[in-house]
Order: structure tokens, then C-alpha cells, then sequence
């Protein structure tokens, strides 16, 4: 049953063959990413285990890199993923305790970064902009019900049915358990990664909410008119999020609704900078108060399972930290790191990827953080269209989520694939259609609204 995850490849490939490589991304590669859990997938003999959304990107992904070789001059994020990937494969093919595992790690990690990387950066702008929010959108909102039943019922759909219907072992139907109730997770894999991409999509849903506000002529459709009219969509992703009960992307919910407000002041420059100033501000603060929290010298001490769990994080970045100089440049390894008793889960993106990749690694990736948000900060006060200003702002909101909860959480299951497509998508933003055909209207209207007619 398994190899029916290799349709959504063939599909994506005839597709692509046929020149028609945006249906593919839309109607195939989207779909897959956000609907199907990464452990639905299938391993041939001598290769490593494609899930259906990286068959599906793989076709993409090819021509997608291509078109990267051909854009001339390499843009500093692109020299930045190119040497992360490098770097990380170094770190598997050198470090890793068998080299077939890490070959086949290396193989894994260059196609949900690099392939979705240039996925985002060449096929998205400018003409499927609007298309590819609207469907990732829509696709996360139809999650909601197996996010109830999973609330409810404390099962998750997605590993009961990878069970029973495809016999995967890949998957699992347990849930974590918070407050007496399930901790949504549906096709991510885990609570904490589903929040990140609720919260994600809930800064590009503002996008949305700001076209239908300002009437821009695009096509919502009936039904998403009519709930973009009531603020359905946003309040939706909201309730997902606080039913992930994921702390870490709940925060970052936090500073997505404050940056998504920038678009709705007249000098956006000097709202952005208060609000700048207001989230470093709050930052320290948060900072200050989390040392506090976690300082707890008393032995025997009642904890709550919060405390409990910052205290671990906090822990858990001390005792990791011999291991992670002795890594040296290059790490240990994905499979190979040593894990210290008690601290198996490691709650940091960051963190683990010092320890797996060393030195080289953590370097590129905080760069590749910084960068991203430094290209959006510079761009978005470039843009004279309100729509395209909006958007890189959007997905400011969208990349500071990520960043922010990956100081919570790893990167797993399809969130690498996500984030670097955002990362991808911010880099190649340019003057929208959208805004293109609003400027063009008006002219039209200003133009002839006073026309003199002589008898």
C-alpha cells in the first residue's frame, strides 16, 4: 500500500515534463507538504525513504535549480544555503558512524532544503504570489477538524490511518497529552511543529486580510470572500495554535499579530521602528524574566510542568555545551551525536544543529536567520505598491514565527521543507501584478473622471 506515495512524484513529474511546473507546485507539492504526514512515504531498495511531498518536489526541484543557475550573480542568502548544505553534507559523509546513513541523511537534507530553497526563490514571484497564499491557506484551515478529533478523541487521524490502512511504521496514532486534552498536531508530526506553521500561516492569512480591506481586484473566491469578510480564516488559525498548546509558537503568534498591524498605519517606516523597539524592548524583558523563572536552587522544589519545562531547555543548553565544542567544525552527526541521559528530546533548533553539524553549521544557519530578515526589513521600504509592501511584511511576520520558535523546538518532519521555501519565496520579491493593476485602475479613473466634452 505504501507505494501509492509514489503517485504524487509521477504526477508532479508528467506535469513538469508537460510545462506545467506551477500546477504542479499548487494542485501536487503543495497538498502533499500540508496535508500528508513526512512518514508517508516509501524506501526502495538502495535508497533512502522519499516521502510523497519530496517525490512531488523533487521533478520542481530540479528545474527550479536550474533556473537559480541561470539568474546570473548568486545573492548572499543563495552563497549562504549553498554552504549550509555543504557543509552539512561534510558533516554526514565525514562524522557519521555509517556512511550509508549518512549519505542517505545528506540526500534527505539536500532535497527538503536546497530543492524547496530554489523552489520558493524562482517559480513563486510574481505571477502565482496571491495563488500560493490563498491555497496554503486554505489547505491549513482544512486541518481543523482532525485537530478537534485529535483534542478529543486523543488520537492522531493521520497515524491511525498510516497504520492501519498503509501498515507504517513511520507514523504514530499517540498524541501528547496537556491539561486532559490532546495536543494538536494532525499531518506535522508533532504539536510544537504544527503551531510554528499555524503561526506562519497566520502571518500570511494577514496578507489576505489586508487585499480584502483595501478591495485590491483579486479573486478570493465566493467562500473565502465571505469568510475573509468576518475574519474566519485568522480567528481559525488562532484557535489552532492555542490548540497545539505549544507554548514557544503561541509567543511567536504574539509578535505575528504586532508586525502584521504595520501595513494599516499611513508612515509604515516610523510604525515599524516603534514596533521594533517595542519587540527588543519586550525581548530583554522576556529574557530577564525567563532567568528568574528557571533559577530554582531549593532541592525538592514543587515544580509546575511549565517551569518544569523551561528549566529543562535551560539545562539542557549547559550540559550540551561540552559536547558541542567537542564537535569541533564539523559536529557529530544526525545519527551519531552523543545524547546525555535524561536530555534525549533536544528542545532547540539551534542547539541541535551546533551539535550535529558543529561549528560550520550553527554559523551558516544563524547567518541564513539574519539574512532573511535583513533582505525583508530592506525591501519592504523599497516597494511602493501598499499589496507588495504588505506581503514582505507578511512574511517578516511569517520567518520571525519561525526563528523564534526554533529556539523551542527542532526542525522536523516538513518544517525544513517550509521554512526554506519561505526563506526561498522572501528572497525573490518583486513588484506584484497585484499592485501593478490597482496603480493602473486609478491612473484610469483620474484620467478620465474630469474629461471636458465639447458640443
Amino acid at each position: 500500500m505504501a507505494a501509492i506515495f509514489l503517485l504524487p512524484g509521477l504526477i508532479s513529474l508528467f506535469l513538469v515534463i508537460r510545462g506545467r511546473i506551477e500546477t504542479a507546485f499548487l494542485s501536487v507539492y503543495l497538498p502533499c507538504l500540508l496535508l500528508l504526514p513526512n512518514g508517508y512515504e516509501l524506501r526502495l531498495p538502495h535508497l533512502p525513504p522519499v516521502s510523497a511531498a519530496q517525490g512531488a518536489l523533487i521533478p520542481i526541484g530540479f528545474v527550479a535549480m536550474g533556473r537559480l543557475a541561470r539568474n546570473g550573480l548568486p545573492s548572499i542568502m543563495d552563497i549562504l544555503v549553498f554552504l549550509f548544505i555543504v557543509s552539512t553534507t561534510a558533516s554526514e559523509v565525514f562524522r557519521e558512524r555509517v556512511v550509508t546513513d549518512g549519505i542517505f541523511s545528506a540526500a534527505t537534507s539536500f532535497v527538503a532544503i536546497f530543492f524547496a530553497y530554489a523552489a520558493g526563490r524562482t517559480i513563486i514571484e510574481p505571477n502565482l504570489r496571491f495563488a500560493a497564499v490563498r491555497r496554503f491557506v486554505v489547505l491549513i484551515l482544512f486541518l481543523g477538524p482532525f485537530g478537534l478529533y485529535e483534542w478529543r478523541i486523543m488520537q492522531n487521524f493521520f497515524g491511525v490511518i498510516g497504520q492501519r490502512v498503509f501498515g507504517l511504521a513511520s507514523v504514530t496514532s499517540d498524541v501528547q497529552i496537556r491539561s486532559g486534552h490532546g495536543r494538536m498536531a494532525v499531518s506535522f508530526g508533532d504539536c510544537e511543529l504544527a503551531g510554528i506553521v499555524f503561526a506562519m500561516t497566520a502571518a500570511m492569512n494577514a496578507w489576505l486580510a489586508h487585499l480584502r480591506r483595501w478591495s485590491s481586484p483579486v479573486n478570493f473566491g465566493n467562500l473565502l470572500t465571505k469568510l475573509e469578510k468576518f475574519h474566519v480564516p485568522g480567528l481559525l488559525l488562532m484557535l489552532y495554535v492555542f490548540l497545539t498548546q505549544s507554548r514557544g509558537p503561541e509567543g511567536a503568534l504574539v509578535v505575528v499579530l504586532i508586525i502584521v498591524q504595520i501595513p494599516r498605519f499611513k508612515n509604515t517606516k516610523l510604525a515599524g521602528t516603534v514596533i521594533a523597539i517595542l519587540l527588543a524592548v519586550a525581548a530583554i524583558g522576556a529574557f530577564g524574566y525567563l532567568q528568574r523563572y528557571t533559577n530554582v536552587t531549593e532541592p525538592g522544589a514543587q515544580l509546575s510542568e511549565q517551569q518544569g519545562s523551561a528549566m529543562y531547555r535551560r539545562e539542557m543548553l549547559e550540559l550540551y555545551k561540552p559536547l558541542v565544542e567537542a564537535g569541533g567544525l564539523l559536529g557529530w552527526g544526525v545519527l551519531s551525536h552523543p545524547v546525555l541521559p535524561g536530555k534525549f528530546s533536544i528542545d532547540n533548533e539551534f542547539l541541535f544543529v551546533h551539535l550535529c553539524y558543529g561549528d560550520a553549521g550553527y554559523v551558516l544557519l544563524v547567518l541564513i536567520a539574519a539574512e532573511s530578515i535583513r533582505r525583508l526589513l530592506s525591501i519592504a521600504w523599497k516597494l511602493k505598491a501598499r499589496e507588495d509592501q504588505a506581503f514582505a511584511i507578511s512574511l517578516l511576520a511569517a520567518l520571525a514565527a519561525l526563528w523564534i520558535s526554533l529556539t523551542t523546538v527542532y526542525m522536523g518532519d516538513q518544517l525544513p521543507q517550509i521554512a526554506f521555501l519561505i526563506v526561498g519565496w522572501s528572497q525573490s520579491i518583486v513588484p506584484g501584478l497585484i499592485g501593478t493593476v490597482s496603480n493602473q485602475e486609478a491612473a484610469v479613473a483620474t484620467r478620465f473622471s474630469f474629461k471636458r466634452v465639447f458640443e
